[in-house]
């Protein structure tokens, strides 16, 4: 209870300290893009550390290949899965939120200025626009995170992967790297209570939508495939990792 209600006043009060230099550093964001990223990072590894207490096991980075810029694909327990992935995976990325996190006080002009991108959960991906802007941030040489599931799954098997992040890696070229979070779920039992966890971040060796193609299937075939391939990966890591209740 009491590392729940730090947290809540704490963290709030670290994170609107912080906004201050954010903010005022934003005349350099035109030429330095990827600071606002890097200073989000920073924020997330304090509040994840302090307020969370938890410490990060993180494997696989091997499978990261300097100045690569990939199409993250992860599983999604809960809401704190993107502040595990900004203290954890060192990689300029950008991800995609739902509209409604960009209308937060604050919080959403921050993602703005980063750079981070707004989808409509009821069609995800499919939305051109928001294909566009993924498409745009790959070309600069920078990752996109993508929940698949398209919302978070509180049971142990994973859901349906949305074929939105194969459809990019389809059109793009760029390799799919699956990304495992395990018990980000485990820190809040209830709004007020944490408890503090080690949280396991595991980084899978990348996928090429070219992998699956040639074998006399059909477009959306393949993309079922490759689908299903990266989900049974996530799903078999997943078990081999996660602790329960």
């Amino acid at each position: 209870m009491i590392r729940g209600l730090l947290y809540w006043s704490g963290g709030l009060l670290l994170t609107l300290l912080l906004m201050i230099p954010f903010y005022l550093l934003l005349p350099l964001y035109k030429k330095y893009p990827d600071l606002p990223h890097r200073y989000i990072g920073f924020w997330a590894r304090l509040i994840v550390r302090v307020f969370y207490g938890s410490h990060i096991e993180l494997s696989g980075q091997e499978h990261i290949e300097p100045g690569q810029q990939y199409i993250i694909v992860s599983n999604h327990r809960s809401y704190t899965d993107i502040l595990f992935a900004h203290a954890s995976v060192r990689l300029q990325f950008r991800w995609l939120a739902k509209t409604s996190l960009f209308r937060i006080p604050l919080f959403g002009s921050s993602m703005k200025v980063a750079g981070y991108i707004p989808v409509e959960r009821t069609k995800y991906i499919s939305a051109s626009r928001s294909l566009e802007q993924v498409k745009e941030v790959l070309s600069k040489g920078r990752s996109v995170w993508i929940f698949p599931e398209g919302t978070r799954t509180p049971r142990d098997e994973l859901g349906k992967f949305k074929r939105g992040a194969f459809l990019i890696a389809k059109e793009t070229g760029s390799p799919l790297l699956p990304v495992v979070l395990v018990n980000t779920d485990l820190i809040f039992t209830r709004p007020y209570v944490i408890k503090p966890k080690s949280v396991k971040v595991v980084v899978l060796s990348p996928v090429t939508y070219s992998d699956f193609t040639g074998k006399g299937m059909s477009e959306r075939e393949i993309m079922e495939a490759c689908a299903r391939y990266i989900r049974n990966k996530i799903q078999l890591q997943y078990n081999a990792h996660v602790t329960h209740h």
